[in-house]
């Protein structure tokens, strides 16, 4: 086949077996760290990387841009090495020193693109010619823990420089398939990870602890809850589940007492099978004197707010998935079991709201934004435990935003555990109790285990007196305090993660001084928990609290921290 192949280049391709000429940029690339530079242009090369590339269908990819790196280069922040770039049928040469390189090759057409990467070995005067067929891109994402700061995450022999966000999160995306090398941390210290990865993976890394090992933390993923439909087998699993204050609570499995005892019962079914709230209604016995009927707003059938206001044990079901928006507050009967599992139950609007109400059980449901927007104390919670609200269980649900405070637990209520939840977007997630110069709330109980805490511009949890038990949750992002401990509250506070400046505050006031007012003083405990941004265990006085239940406790690591930011919520 004549192509009309330059004569200076004619018997090269002929012994090659090639089909049309190349691009020749004179140049050489050469690691970081020494006088050479990593861009064409310099001394002659010895060595030549020629490469037809093509694409998914087998055309020749024309225009494509490809470059050649040593295989240990480690690109610096705001640099950029250049590109060469394929003729019109495919083909390029790059001249190099001998050595060992990783081209990658990127093609665009309109949005799409896609690449190939190769590892290639040349020895002096050696040539490679390689045909190379480019494939869809994909992405490493991780997660790294690194004490403070950020450390850079880049792969050798690309020029790709990362700075993860300020959870440890990053991304290394448009990454054309195959095997890479991941180096986080500064190469030129000891303590710097290097993670072998494949494109497509997760990693999870935790380089914090500057004195032992590199570990690479196993991918956890969450994996989402299939529908229980009507089997009692698949309620009994989840009360397997419960763990802390709420230990005994049987939702729609059990009864209440007029003494507060909690004892097995049948309940029965309630699936929600519309999303509307309430209905309007006409009455056409009751028409004005232009002939226009009254309306009325009814309960929808079928609703949520329909099951929840049924007198008996009942377990609630959806059929499926949507914003279930509540244009009035929803005041809860006792003995129910909201189970959003297998569905993506969106709760909105007024709220919902216990009285006087005991064994409940709230699960995998997200609360979002509510219909009252404005800062203020007549804005309601998206869940609001009070009036001597007894043995609930909050578990894997995720309370997304809400102006002030996104759950509270107070006037009396007691044995309630919060569980496996993300708490984000608020000024205080979880309010426990009220102030002591309104209420003295000394027989409240609240276990808090393995919940997120991030974007919170006031604190995580804000209590008044009770007993708290805070362990194994992870506060990634709390402006003031992770945990308020106040008007004489007793608070066991451990094996947690503290990615915040100020993990615990003993006061509820201070004097313009900044010295505390003593009446609003609590009492704490912290026991075995990690600081990632500052502090210490320094607290040692809960006034000889100590929860009267089993539980188990992970240790506070990077471990914990990744399992509770990555499974916690919604599943």
């Amino acid at each position: 086949m004549q192509l009309g192949v330059s004569p200076m280049y004619s018997n090269f391709y002929k012994t090659m077996g090639t089909y049309a000429a190349v691009l020749l940029v004179a140049g050489f690339f050469s690691a970081c760290g020494n006088d050479k530079k990593d861009v064409a242009g310099g001394t002659e090369a010895e060595s030549t990387i020629a490469l037809h590339l093509q694409l998914a269908d087998g055309k020749p990819a024309a225009y494509s841009r490809v470059r050649a790196l040593p295989d240990d280069f480690l690109p610096e922040e705001n640099h950029e090495t250049s590109w060469l770039e394929t003729d019109d049928v495919g083909f390029v040469e790059i001249p190099v020193e001998p050595g060992r390189y990783t081209v990658e090759a990127r093609h665009v057409d309109g949005s799409f693109a896609t690449g190939a990467v190769l590892n290639v070995a040349l020895d002096a005067n050696d040539s490679k010619v390689d045909t190379v067929k480019l494939n869809e891109l994909s992405s490493i994402e991780g997660y790294v823990l690194y004490g403070t700061g950020s450390p850079v995450v880049r792969i050798a022999g690309l020029d790709r420089f990362v700075v993860p966000d300020s959870t440890g999160y990053f991304v290394i995306d448009s990454l054309p398939v195959g095997n890479f090398d991941v180096q986080i941390g500064d190469p030129q210290e000891k303590h710097s990870a290097k993670v072998p990865s494949f494109t497509g993976d997760t990693l999870y890394v935790d380089c914090s602890d500057t004195s032992s090992n590199i570990r690479i933390i196993e991918s956890q993923e969450n994996v989402a809850t299939e529908f229980p439909k009507s089997d009692w087998k698949n309620h009994e699993t989840l009360l397997a589940e419960v763990e802390g204050y709420a230990v005994g609570v049987l939702g729609a499995a059990g009864v209440t007492d007029s003494l507060g005892a909690i004892t097995k019962a049948e309940g029965e079914i309630c699936v929600v099978t519309t999303t509307e709230d309430y209905v309007i209604v006409e009455d056409t016995t009751n028409v004005d004197s232009t002939g226009t009927a009254s309306t009325t707003a009814v309960i929808a059938p079928g609703s949520l707010r329909e099951c929840a206001y049924k007198e008996g044990p009942t377990w609630i079901l959806f059929q499926k998935s949507g914003t279930y928006n509540l244009q009035a507050p929803l005041r809860l009967k006792s003995n129910k079991t909201f189970d959003g599992r297998g569905r993506n139950i969106r709760i909105s609007g007024m709220g919902v709201l216990t009285d006087v109400s005991s064994n409940l059980i709230f699960e995998n449901l997200t609360f979002a934004a509510p219909s009252i927007t404005v800062q203020d104390t007549t804005s309601r919670r998206a869940l609001s435990i009070h009036n001597g609200t007894h043995h609930v269980w909050i578990d894997h649900c995720v309370f997304e935003e809400y102006p002030l405070v996104e759950l509270d637990v107070k006037r009396g209520s007691h044995h309630v555990t919060i569980s496996w939840s993300r708490f984000e977007n608020a000024q205080t997630a979880v309010l426990f109790g009220l102030a002591g110069d309104i209420i003295k709330e000394t027989d409240q109980t609240l276990s808090v285990h393995h919940n997120y805490f991030a974007s919170l511009s006031n604190d995580g949890i804000l209590a008044h007196d009770g007993r708290l038990h805070v362990y194994n949750n992870f506060f990634d992002g709390v402006e003031k305090s992770s945990v308020v401990c106040s008007d004489s509250g007793r608070c066991l506070i451990e094996k947690n993660v503290f990615n915040v400046k100020q993990p615990v505050t003993l006061y509820r006031w201070y004097n313009e001084d900044g010295s505390p007012v003593d009446s609003t003083v609590g009492f704490a405990e912290m026991k075995s928990n990690w600081y990632i941004s500052g502090g210490e265990d320094d607290l040692n006085d809960a006034r000889g609290y100590r929860p009267d239940y089993k539980y188990n406790l992970d240790d506070a690591d990077a471990g914990l921290a990744l399992k509770v930011e990555r499974l916690s919520g919604t599943r």
